[in-house]
This record gives structure tokens, C-alpha cells and sequence, in this order.
């Protein structure tokens, strides 16, 4: 299956928005996107689908409570990594979907959504965590990025080849990247946004 997918990255912001897509098992083409004013730029030096059906790499983060989570503890399973920040409102515009998935299949033992907290900026990102968890309700299940060599909270994100949030990573049984949601679209319902989490899902369970 060819597709398409719509980068478009705004000067001054660091998510991606407000076009969402999907990068499936072929190779997409990258180009802009004409639903803007604002002057768009073609992503060609850094390939955000460089990591489709590649080995997902393998991760050591920390929970809330302090306890250390990798990739490898979920072998076997199909993950899927929300990678976002309390800063960022279109991540949070994106939550609601995600919990009307997490809700569809929280009898399934073979999936599991992990909430990777990255590039936060404030020293006190664990308390604004916890306390947006609170808020919301959500029963989110949230590891925190490490730092990585420019002394910035975007370890992981770079290993996965991210330029921007809120994005989603679809990770088959077997360790591999098969998908991956960028942004957020606004104007499509909660349950529509839900209804494209669930395709991808329901094809890694096949």
C-alpha cells in the first residue's frame, strides 16, 4: 500500500500541526502541504519514516514512581508509544481518542499504550505530570524521556527519529515500527480520530 504523508513543520513551534498522518508499511513521499498561509517547509534531510518496519529501539525510562521500564519488558505485545509533554495543547486535544482506545481494548493482554513524556522544559515536569493525570483522570501509564547529549529531555525521541509532538508509534509483536500518527487534526471528532487508532491496531493483531 503507497501513501502519503503531510508534514508540516511551523517556524518557532516544535509539534507538528495541525495535519495528522500515518506512515504505513511502504515508503511515503514527503511534500508540503497547501491547507496554510504560513510558509511551509519540505522535510527531506531528516526522514521521519526512516524507522518504518524497522526494529523498534530499545528504551530504559522511569515511571512516576521511580521505577525503571524498557521495550523489552513488553516482547511479545503490540505497544503503542504516545510521545508528548504538558506544554503541548494539540497532545492533549489528542487524549480524549486515545482513551476511547485504551477503553476498547483494556481486556486485551496483548496491547499496551505507554505515554512517553519528552522535551519538557521545566524542572518540575514530573509534578506537572502527575498533576495533569489527576486533572483528567486518565489512568495514562507514563514513562519520562532521558536527557540526552545536548543536555535536553529528547533521548528517545531522537532514537525514534521524531520531529515533532504529539506522535504516536505502532509497534508490532515482534519488535517492530509498522505506523506512525503525526499531530493532531482539528475538527475531526474524538471517536473518528479513535476510529483510525483502531485500524492500526487491528491490523497488528492479525
Amino acid at each position: 500500500m503507497n501513501a502519503t504523508i503531510k508534514l508540516l513543520l511551523f517556524y518557532g513551534f516544535s509539534f507538528i500541526f495541525p495535519i495528522t498522518s500515518f506512515a504505513f508499511l511502504n515508503k511515503p513521499r514527503l511534500h508540503q502541504s497547501s491547507q496554510t498561509e504560513q510558509k511551509d517547509v519540505i522535510i527531506s534531510s531528516l526522514d521521519p519514516d526512516s524507522t518504518i518496519n524497522r526494529r523498534a529501539p530499545d528504551f530504559r525510562m522511569k515511571d512516576i514512581s521511580g521505577n525503571w521500564v524498557s521495550l523489552a519488558d513488553y516482547r511479545g505485545k503490540i505497544v503503542i508509544l504516545d510521545f508528548w509533554a504538558s506544554w503541548c495543547v494539540p497532545c492533549r486535544q489528542s487524549f480524549p481518542a486515545v482513551k476511547l482506545a485504551m477503553d476498547r481494548y483494556k481486556d486485551s493482554k496483548e496491547i499496551q499504550f505507554l505515554f512517553i513524556d519528552t522535551r519538557e522544559t521545566s524542572a518540575d515536569y514530573k509534578n506537572l505530570a502527575q498533576k495533569f493525570l489527576k486533572e483528567t483522570g486518565y489512568n495514562f501509564e507514563v514513562l519520562f524521556d532521558e536527557f540526552g547529549e545536548d543536555g535536553k529531555m529528547n533521548k528517545y525521541y531522537f532514537k525514534y527519529g521524531l520531529i515533532g509532538i504529539p506522535t504516536k508509534i505502532f509497534i508490532d509483536k515482534k519488535g517492530i515500527i509498522r505506523a506512525k500518527s503525526i499531530g493532531f487534526r482539528p475538527g475531526q471528532t474524538d471517536q473518528e480520530a479513535a476510529n483510525e487508532l483502531y485500524k492500526e491496531i487491528d491490523i497488528l493483531r492479525k
